[in-house]
């Protein structure tokens, strides 16, 4: 039997193969990956919720990038390191406690997390978040879904703001997963808004702990605004692409890096 990819990784394909050909039906994509009509119309609905692609009668057809900004830049994101995230999301899924309450941000890293909620799901658990895109992706029975109040960006594909915060600020949390656009010793976990960086201060304001999905290629990387220090999520886990010597330099200056392994049972 041919192994066949993770979810994640078949959807940037599906997606890759999309806008190289202008578009697809779900026949073509199911012989191309060898995977069910079914399967393709599931990868497709969740690329169309994404911005990604546009879904019609049979099939999907690209965006174009000059048309719609806002699916260009999410969709740059989204296909940032989709192995890494893949990866640390399968990682932090092991966090997660039955009956815990948890907030997860609205960062593609946090996304591959909602999707592995969704294919391994805990017996109850509550989610919080302030993405648009994590709601729409849980629809487990067990998982009861709070979206918090506040500004829509639709660029970032998030929620924002002083309601956001103020809605936070009532809640409380075993564990909180953000993420960031950037991480270094010297600047910590940045961004470039000053709203999300708002609301992911409530959330660890508000949490046991605070877990911190970095991908590498966001490692030694700075952005505008710094939303924690380095050292002050109690977890920041990582993929296979940032290099011992940085692992060394980083929890050398008190921070717990943890790098994700394919392998779950090899953690280093």
């Amino acid at each position: 039997m041919i192994d066949q990819p993770p979810p994640e990784l078949r959807r940037i394909q599906i997606l890759a193969h999309v806008r190289r050909n202008g578009g697809a039906s779900i026949s073509q994509l199911a012989r191309e990956y060898s995977i069910s009509p079914v399967t393709v119309h599931r990868d497709l609905e969740v690329l169309a919720t994404e911005g990604l692609i546009t879904r019609i009668r049979g099939g999907a057809r690209a965006i174009e990038g000059d048309a719609r900004g806002v699916e260009t830049d999410f969709m740059k994101r989204a296909r940032q390191n989709p192995a890494g995230k893949y990866v640390i999301a399968a990682h932090a899924l092991r966090e997660i406690a039955d009956g815990s309450t948890i907030f997860i941000d609205h960062s593609t890293s946090s996304l591959a997390l909602a999707r592995q909620l969704e294919r391994h799901p805990p017996k109850t658990l509550t989610v919080v978040t302030n993405s648009p895109a994590i709601a729409y992706e849980l629809h487990e029975s067990n998982i009861h879904l709070v979206v918090t109040p506040g500004e829509v960006d639709q660029v970032m594909r998030l929620i924002s703001g002083g309601w956001t915060e103020d809605f936070l600020s009532r809640l409380h949390f075993q564990a909180a997963f953000v993420s960031a656009a950037g991480l270094s010793l010297e600047r910590g976990l940045t961004t470039t808004r000053q709203s999300l960086a708002g609301t992911l201060r409530a959330a660890r304001g508000v949490s046991q702990r605070t877990v911190a999905l970095v991908d590498s290629t966001k490692v030694g990387r700075d952005s505008l605004l710094t939303i924690f220090t380095a050292q002050e999520p109690e977890e920041i886990i990582t993929d296979e692409g940032v290099t011992p010597a940085v692992v060394a330099e980083y929890r050398g200056a008190g921070v717990n890096l943890v790098v994700a392994q394919p392998n779950p049972a090899a953690v280093r």
